[in-house]
């Protein structure tokens, strides 16, 4: 099975010819436009799409017969999304400001998922996206949050579900060297702000983590690809 994450940066309809170096069996797309409206995706088996905007929401596509079964909102978020098929249970999430509840902005979004809705996940569960943070901001006097990073990974360590980027690698939360973001896309503002945390059994099992390469993506967006084979 092969997973990707990529926040594309809008216009997904127009950046396919980007994956076709890979062959992935789920995709998890934030800023997708609404597929119902724009683009030919006849290449996907499946797709499921949640947004208030048309031209940026959050996709999720499958390919290879893989097929959706089944889809859940999680209330009290914008773009948390269960999805169950074929073959797997998909957490896929966009996590993104919140103007109204600043304490409850980007990670803050998915911790309050998982705490209110624990049925969201279970240990075979995939939670895969954009979370817009990294634990070397969780410690801002001013950025208190409802949760914070390294309480979120906690919760989903308990679902026995670890990222898959670290555990392939071997380094820690704060102390990444590939980056799945580029701020204002400059090469000299790198972060690990996007993730794949996946049941210990598949991790033990022996999977291979790519992220996407600077030079081969920047043009795209400001966001790289993680790519997941397990």
């Amino acid at each position: 099975m092969q997973l990707l994450t990529w926040n594309c940066n809008q216009a997904f309809r127009r950046k396919q010819s980007y994956l076709d170096s890979y062959d992935p069996d789920i995709l998890v797309i934030p800023e997708c436009e609404n597929p119902a409206t724009k683009g030919d995706w006849s290449s996907f088996e499946d797709w499921v799409w949640i947004g208030n905007n048309p031209n940026q929401g959050l996709g999720v596509f499958t390919r290879n017969e893989l097929t959706i079964d089944e889809t859940t909102e999680v209330e009290g978020v914008e773009y948390c999304l269960f999805v169950e098929t074929n073959r797997e249970n998909l957490l896929a999430v966009w996590a993104k400001n919140d103007s109204d509840n600043p304490a409850q902005r980007y990670i803050g979004q998915l911790y309050t998922a998982l705490k209110e809705y624990p049925e969201v996940v279970g240990s075979k569960s995939i939670v895969a996206g954009d979370l817009n943070w990294n634990v070397i901001w969780d410690e801002d006097p001013n950025s208190s949050l409802v949760g914070d990073f390294a309480e979120t990974r906690a919760i989903l360590n308990e679902h026995g579900l670890y990222s898959a980027y670290h555990d392939v690698n071997g380094e820690g939360f704060g102390e990444e060297t590939a980056a799945t973001f580029y701020m204002h896309k400059r090469e000299d503002r790198p972060y690990h702000i996007d993730y794949v945390f996946m049941p210990e059994q598949l991790l033990d099992a022996g999977c291979e983590v790519t992220i996407g390469d600077y030079e081969d993506w920047i043009d795209a967006s400001d966001h790289m690809p993680i790519v997941v084979n397990y």
